[in-house]
């Protein structure tokens, strides 16, 4: 008896087994995965979004790794006076983070910000930054641009970030007042005084449960710093005792 109920234990798990296999197959016909960066065929069960030859080809910098870089000396003065800043990835035209970080913002893959969120989580929680950091502030998206979007594509890295480093995100502090063009063409001080415009402390908030907390605040692409540079400032300006950190996901 016990046998022959093995045998049918056997048959049973292998017909589920290619039932599985004919799902994955049709699956694979009617909605193909490929990797958002070089756009080949992902076939492996344990690859998404990003294969793994890519994921590995990611230029990387070692920001995280140091206590001093480029990021916190750029933001470590009057107006803002960070506590750290660093960046995960090195953002250069023609490379795979220029294709990745654009399947995010313009192509409407708000999961693979999600995804490398995730992964930046793990090497700063390895490295131990940001370990006394209370809530992290995704930089706010004008809301008619968000509302054409879909998504904010610094909340989906910042969310990502929070999961590894269990760290709550606060929205609802900072608000983008003005929606303005890209700032892609602008030089630095263009790209300060439209940041400036742009960005608010949002009004008539409660201010008592925050005052002394320590803020990360996050983006997508760290260019020359003026939109943390500004929101650093509107936090210290409106918020005196508290401490603030920033987090770019790359830096071009």
């Amino acid at each position: 008896m016990f046998v022959i109920f093995t045998v049918i234990c056997k048959m049973v798990f292998s017909i589920i087994r290619i039932l599985k296999n004919i799902k994955d197959d049709l699956l694979d016909i009617i909605s193909p995965k490929v990797c958002l960066s070089c756009g080949k065929h992902i076939k492996s069960e344990t690859e998404d979004l990003i294969c793994s030859e890519c994921l590995a080809d990611l230029s990387r910098v070692d920001f995280y790794k140091n206590d001093e870089n480029v990021i916190t000396e750029l933001l470590d003065n009057q107006d803002c006076r960070i506590e750290y800043g660093c960046a995960f990835l090195r953002f250069q035209k023609g490379e795979n983070t220029q294709q990745i970080l654009h399947n995010i913002k313009y192509y409407n893959h708000p999961e693979l910000g999600l995804k490398l969120g995730r992964i930046a989580g793990y090497q700063l929680k390895r490295y131990n930054r940001f370990s006394d950091v209370d809530f992290i502030i995704p930089v706010p998206m004008h809301p008619k641009k968000q509302k054409k979007r879909g998504f904010n594509q610094a909340e989906r890295i910042a969310v990502g970030l929070s999961e590894i480093l269990k760290i709550p995100i606060r929205e609802g502090i900072l608000e983008k007042v003005i929606n303005t063009k890209s700032q892609t063409k602008m030089d630095k001080k263009q790209r300060l005084n439209n940041s400036r415009q742009a960005f608010g402390f949002a009004k008539n908030i409660e201010t008592q449960d925050i005052e002394n907390k320590h803020f990360l605040i996050v983006d997508d692409v760290f260019t020359t710093g003026s939109t943390m540079r500004v929101c650093a400032s509107l936090l210290k300006k409106h918020l005196p005792n508290c401490k603030v950190s920033i987090f770019a996901l790359a830096k071009a």
